[in-house]
């Protein structure tokens, strides 16, 4: 499907942003100031919700904030930066986003008003009523300006997240420990993923500089296994052809951005030696998107579902039973203590009826 103009010189001014950063040896989509801090949506953030941006939208913010030096994790369009109760300063520049539609109401002519209205039909499990929508041949395809909140004057300044470094490490250790391929910490200068034998070969964690690298190198050696036959089925990972190929090179990126997904969602801090251990494979990144815009679309979403994929299977696979078990047991020892007062306060109040007899025959 072609796309329009509009979208394609958007994403020809992503790409080629990402290329001068490559050949600049800068590393990977790398900032600091970023960490913890996923794209989401400015009104849902006001609510206490988040909608992050993603794929392809995540990594045009994640550039843009970076080019930009914006420390405000929250976007929003004209309009909803208005419904917050603020206003885009005067001259601010916008970032285009795309926004893909793959249904479409079915309309239908209401012979009392003459105009077209959306059908409705009812859940007969759930009695809900909902429009009716078809499947689009082909989706359409729309652009979308966003405003960052440093752009914004008239609302709060963004709260930056409280991350426990046991809750991160919680995260990590629960993706490592939930891997589908058997991880071995068995090498002494190399991480690698063999997808003949279905493992992940990795250097001790004691050898690490830091526990942060140590996750960050795991999480990119997981999300290359999650393109596995039996998992996403990823062509990239199933035809590879070799270091410093471009099968190879579209596998790498896809592995790259998965990592870093992972980083602002869990605030794993990948710092620039992570980045620097990739080193050798930045330039046939850049000649992989160079003769071809539109690849690192297709590795943002392939990466979003690699991350979906080790975020359920993985990461929160336990995590409700965990918690489960820890209400249960609050809710045992919330009802044993009443328990125990009631029967203290029984015991008292046969006591005191005793000492009440005592003194009865006392005084007789």
């Amino acid at each position: 499907m072609a796309l329009p103009k509009k979208i394609q010189d958007q994403r020809k001014d992503l790409v080629d942003k990402v290329v001068k950063d490559i050949e600049d040896g800068k590393p990977f989509f790398w900032d600091k100031g970023h960490y913890g801090k996923q794209p989401r949506n400015l009104l849902k953030a006001i609510k206490g919700e988040d909608k992050y941006y993603k794929g392809i939208n995540a990594m045009q913010l994640a550039v843009a904030a970076r080019v930009n030096g914006f420390k405000d994790s929250r976007w929003a369009t004209f309009k909803q930066a208005e419904m917050a109760g603020g206003r885009v300063k005067k001259g601010a520049k916008g970032t285009h986003i795309e926004y893909w539609q793959y249904t479409q109401d079915v309309m239908e002519l209401n012979p009392k008003t003459g105009k077209k209205e959306p059908v409705y039909e009812v859940n007969p499990d759930t009695g809900e009523r909902k429009k009716k929508q078809v499947v689009l041949e082909h989706p359409i395809v729309k652009s979308y300006v966003v405003f960052n909140g440093d752009q914004i004057e008239g609302i709060e300044k963004e709260q930056l997240p409280v991350i426990k470094q046991e809750d991160k490490n919680r995260n990590m250790e629960n993706m490592i420990k939930n891997s589908e391929a058997k991880i071995f910490f068995d090498e002494l200068s190399r991480n690698y993923y063999s997808s003949s034998k279905d493992e992940i070969h990795v250097i001790p964690r004691e050898k690490f500089k830091t526990l942060d690298n140590f996750y960050a190198t795991v999480a990119h050696e997981i999300a290359h296994s999650t393109g596995a036959e039996g998992r996403l089925n990823r062509e990239t990972l199933k035809n590879n052809d070799g270091f410093g190929n471009e099968i190879y090179a579209k596998e790498e990126l896809r592995a790259e951005l998965t990592s870093m997904f992972l980083q602002q969602r869990y605030n794993v801090n990948f710092d620039e030696k992570h980045y620097e251990n990739h080193a050798a494979y930045l330039q046939s990144w850049a000649q992989v998107i160079k003769n071809d815009p539109n690849e690192i679309y297709r590795a943002a979403a392939d990466a979003e579902k690699a991350m979906s994929y080790i975020e359920t299977r993985m990461i929160n696979k336990n995590l409700t039973k965990d918690k489960e078990k820890s209400v249960q047991k609050e809710i045992t020892l919330e009802n044993k203590a009443p328990k125990r007062i009631i029967k203290q306060k029984i015991t008292m109040k046969i006591d005191t009826q005793k000492s009440k007899s005592k003194e009865r025959t006392l005084t007789r």
